[in-house]
């Protein structure tokens, strides 16, 4: 099932806006005059399919991730899966990673549409992104995928473990999975919760779904999470893992 977009009042609208542009902006972008007001206007009247992404906008996570020096040295084919609003992309290119082996893949426009809002690139990087209801990457052609803050946004297992299953397909062997989700120390927050992530794993079923899809020696650091300020209930997970070979 599709969701639907949701719509923020107004001034938690333009605060929202505001503060991503600002962001956004100390990163070289510059707007035209009366640019908030537009993006306003439009967002109102559209909506917002995820609310938290424009938050996070205009803060590339991947920068921070234990493996990203490690991905910037590798030369191959690079995918985003699940990109939202390219931000990681965006870090890629000003980290000197060749555009031309960089791939960004979701399940709908609405966020990269966002990203192109905001950064203003769409001439420039457009062909980057790739939209489709299914995966479009069947063979092993990539050296290295990025997950971003997607497990816990699929609730169904066998979604998971297809999503899993996907990644390790596209990648050649050797290939190097690696990402961030939102996930739990504790199995009983899982029946109190009443709000929030779909999916909060805990360490050890990680390491169980990605080694049944083919992965091995997966590495899983466990950090306090920005918004959720428990570090025992609902922290971030950092993981990399490589295909089997």
């Amino acid at each position: 099932m599709t969701k639907s977009p949701e719509f923020l009042p107004e001034t938690m609208l333009e605060e929202e806006l505001d503060t991503a542009m600002k962001r956004v902006g100390a990163l070289g972008i510059t707007y035209p005059d009366g640019y908030l007001q537009e993006l306003i206007r439009k967002y109102s009247s559209e909506g917002i399919l995820y609310p938290y992404i424009l938050r996070a906008l205009g803060k590339p996570r991947i920068k921070n991730h234990f493996f990203y020096t490690q991905a910037l040295q590798r030369s191959g084919k690079f995918l985003d899966y699940g990109c939202g609003t390219g931000d990681n992309v965006r870090q890629l290119i000003r980290d000197g990673y060749k555009k031309e082996n960089i791939f960004a893949f979701d399940l709908n426009w609405s966020s990269i549409d966002m990203g192109f809002d905001l950064y203003c690139d769409r001439d420039t990087i457009g062909a980057l992104f790739m939209v489709s209801d299914s995966f479009p990457f069947i063979r092993a052609e990539f050296d290295t995928i990025y997950s971003g803050s997607v497990f816990h946004i699929i609730d169904d297992e066998d979604e998971i473990r297809q999503y899993l299953t996907n990644a390790s397909n596209a990648l050649r062997p050797g290939g190097i999975l690696f990402g961030s989700t939102l996930g739990s120390k504790y199995s009983w927050l899982l029946s109190i919760r009443k709000v929030g992530p779909l999916r909060l794993m805990q360490q050890q079923e990680m390491e169980s779904h990605l080694t049944d899809a083919g992965f091995s020696r997966p590495k899983i650091i466990r950090h306090k999470n920005d918004y959720h300020k428990d570090f025992n209930r609902i922290c971030t997970f950092e993981f990399s893992a490589q295909k089997t070979v």
